[in-house]
């Protein structure tokens, strides 16, 4: 089915988020009806493409970003109105209008003591 070009488009990254979570995602990007890019702060083009094939997720583009803040350009170049990603330090320059989402895991979130794990950087304790 032909993607509407009049609906917003989604955003995922790729490790230790598609991976993670693959079922929830996978479900997530197949019924999208707009464009779905992952995009990746990793290098192997070949393997990322490898690696979506065989988590079986759709999607209209795969771009590999050189840098935290690369990211933030491709969701805007790309009309990305959704976001999702597992690292604080990605989700920064991301452009206002944006609806962002931090996908918890290990990396991020210390499960025994109930508390999200942020660098100084990226956070502001109130």
């Amino acid at each position: 089915m032909p993607k509407d070009a009049g609906t917003i488009n989604l955003g995922l990254d790729l490790d230790r988020l598609l991976d993670d979570a693959n079922d929830s995602f996978k479900l997530l990007a197949n019924i999208w009806p707009g464009l779905v890019v992952v995009i990746s702060y990793r290098t192997g083009y070949a393997k990322a493409e490898s690696d979506l094939a065989a988590l079986g997720i759709e999607y209209d583009d795969v771009i590999l970003a050189e840098s935290f803040d690369a990211k933030a350009d491709v969701i805007a170049a790309k009309n990305i109105g959704v976001y999702f990603d597992d690292q604080p330090e990605m989700l920064k320059n991301i452009p206002a209008g944006v609806h962002v989402f931090l996908y918890r895991n290990g990396g991020n979130y210390k499960f025994s003591k109930k508390l999200w794990l942020f660098s100084s950087r990226t956070a502001r304790l109130i």
